[in-house]
């Protein structure tokens, strides 16, 4: 085995994670540092002796690194090499064809230096095997790894590789990367949509984005090219960038797929589509395309229809919170409103409820919009304004048709509100969403929208205030740096210890795995009852419901970082109180 073959310094076999936290690693931030290490790598002398920052792990903790960065900067260590910091190197345009892009993809490496025969090749896992043979046979050349970031990595790829395949794909569709961009006619524009590049370019796009759980995908245009972007688990991750000569095609693509006008580029539009993952799944997808400076900009919204729905168990209420939750749905008539900003998941919550008072022998209505998930045993219709049938006229509909629980997708206006209420008053039970920030402005919300304060008294059940937190990736859990504003606003003392991920090939380099939900329930207790007046405070009704026994938001969260489920950093951001 020639020395390419192998990583230089201890490894995980050896004993070298341990002995590693004490080391002092080498950090690599310039060109000329990297071509120093590959001299002395391929000369055979200690790298040690490379001039650089040689930092031990508290060291690099001081200089108040990101997480991502934490997580390489610990890879480094325990395989005892170099971290390169590739946002201060440039990858040799040379040596970055010695690889194609397939194997840059599937290893999520970039080559960045050769030098007396080593080739430096930066990279997200040195635990895999296959890199060092599968690039030496490649380049006939000595390896030598450099870890670096993955997002950083990502980042490489997208420049150094994503921009020859878009190259090729503007020759195929016969535009002239010379000519500055411009608007497309009609036709033409139909015609770009439907070139198999593009097709296949947005196709690979849903595809990627559903396989690594993307919720959201922005296509962010800018004066230099189109910013492709991820929304996973509440963060936006950068994937690649595409030339901005194919932004036309792209934007067009989506117009077709959504049902939108391919002429029009002046305006807002919106649309709907669908995608056929090929495994069974379909993606419900929700196209918003907007006008910028810069050229039309476009969100798709994903929506995987064929998840299971969750269950009121699973939704990460307390043992406490549930049975109340649970109990409430029992009832024979009022309201149970969920509120939180978009996104929050509120209509989870409700899809959860409905299946939770499906158990029961009852006639279950719902005015949705639109329809996200389809429930056997309740009777869904959606929303079409453009036939004039509202949230208002469903509801005056649904109370002829017998219903026992309602289900209203939410209360945006005056008269959705008040109908809710005479519904919730007239002997149905009656659930739906509202737009607030905690559960107590839920109460002032409805008084603003025009209920009737002794309306409100004599249906308003409970509110559920709820938001969705990142969950920490169990596979690299690290303690916490807390800092001190976080302890003093939380009221945390100060030898307790909280956790976070780090960052990892399993996370992506985002320290956090799904997420999880943060709630408060206030239920209209009689000293809530009385507090329902014109005028009537939140902030009086909050606190009088802390004493009544409800788990405040922030009180929840904080608990869910005890137990290390979540970071004390995520907590301080969800803090109401």
């Amino acid at each position: 085995m020639n020395r390419g073959e192998v990583t230089a310094g201890p490894t995980p076999a050896s004993g070298g994670a341990v002995a590693a936290k004490a080391q002092a690693t080498l950090v690599l931030s310039s060109t000329r540092e990297v071509a120093d290490y590959l001299v002395t790598y391929g000369e055979g002398h200690d790298p040690r002796s490379v001039g650089g920052n040689h930092l031990t792990e508290a060291k690099w903790v001081e200089a108040h690194r990101g997480d991502g960065e934490l997580a390489a900067f610990r890879r480094a260590q325990t395989f005892g090499l170099p971290l390169l910091d590739l946002r201060a190197v440039s990858p040799d345009p040379q040596v970055v064809g010695l690889v194609p892009p397939a194997i840059a993809h599937r290893f999520q490496l970039v080559p960045v230096l050769s030098q007396s025969g080593v080739l430096g090749v930066a990279v997200a896992d040195p635990a895999v095997a296959e890199i060092v043979p599968t690039l030496s046979f490649l380049t006939d050349r000595r390896i030598a790894l450099l870890v670096a970031e993955p997002r950083q990595i990502a980042i490489a790829i997208a420049e150094n590789y994503d921009r020859v395949e878009d190259a090729s794909i503007a020759v195929q569709l016969g535009l002239d990367i010379q000519q500055p961009v411009g608007e497309l006619g009609e036709q033409q524009a139909q015609q770009l949509a439907q070139q198999q590049p593009i097709v296949r370019l947005i196709a690979d796009m849903f595809a990627d984005a559903a396989r690594r759980r993307a919720s959201d995908i922005h296509l962010r245009p800018g004066a230099d090219g189109v910013d492709l972007l991820y929304r996973i688990d509440d963060e936006l991750v950068s994937v690649r960038r595409f030339l901005r000569l194919l932004q036309p095609a792209l934007i067009t693509r989506l117009k077709v797929l959504g049902g939108m006008n391919l002429a029009e580029h002046r305006v807002p539009q919106d649309g709907r589509s669908s995608y056929d993952m090929g495994d069974g799944r379909a993606l419900d997808l929700r196209i918003s395309v907007l006008p910028t400076i810069h050229g039309e900009s476009a969100v798709v919204r994903l929506l995987d229809k064929t998840q299971a729905l969750r269950g009121v168990g699973q939704l990460g209420f307390s043992a406490v919170d549930q049975a109340h939750f649970v109990d409430l749905l029992t009832r024979s008539h009022g309201m149970i409103l969920a509120t939180g900003p978009t996104g929050s998941g509120k209509s989870t919550t409700l899809y959860a409820a409905l299946q939770e008072t499906c158990k029961q022998p009852v006639n279950v209505v719902t005015i949705e919009d639109p329809v996200e998930f389809h429930i056997e045993k309740a009777q869904q219709m959606q929303v079409n304004r453009a036939a004039g049938f509202t949230f208002a006229r469903a509801l005056r509909n649904i109370l002829r048709h017998d219903p026992d629980v309602i289900m209203v997708g939410e209360i945006r206006d005056r008269e959705t509100a008040q109908i809710a209420v005479e519904s919730a008053l007239t002997g149905h039970l009656l659930l739906s969403t509202l737009h607030t920030n905690t559960a107590a402005t839920a109460v002032t919300r409805m008084l603003d929208l025009g209920v009737e304060s002794f309306l409100l008294r004599s249906t308003l059940l409970a509110v559920v205030s709820q938001r969705l937190t990142r969950r920490n990736c169990p596979h690299c859990l690290a303690p916490e740096v807390v800092l001190p504003r976080w302890r003093e606003a939380l009221g945390v003392g100060p030898d307790e210890v909280f956790q976070r991920g780090t960052g990892c090939n399993h996370c992506e380099g985002l320290g956090v795995f799904g997420r999880v939900g943060v709630y408060e329930i206030l239920r209209v207790t009689p000293a809530i009852r009385r507090l329902i007046q014109p005028h009537c405070e939140a902030d009086v009704i909050h606190e009088t419901a802390l004493r009544e026994g409800m788990v405040s938001l922030t009180a929840h969260a904080l608990e869910l970082a005890r137990q290390g489920v979540i970071s004390l950093g995520e907590a301080f951001r969800l803090r109401i109180d």
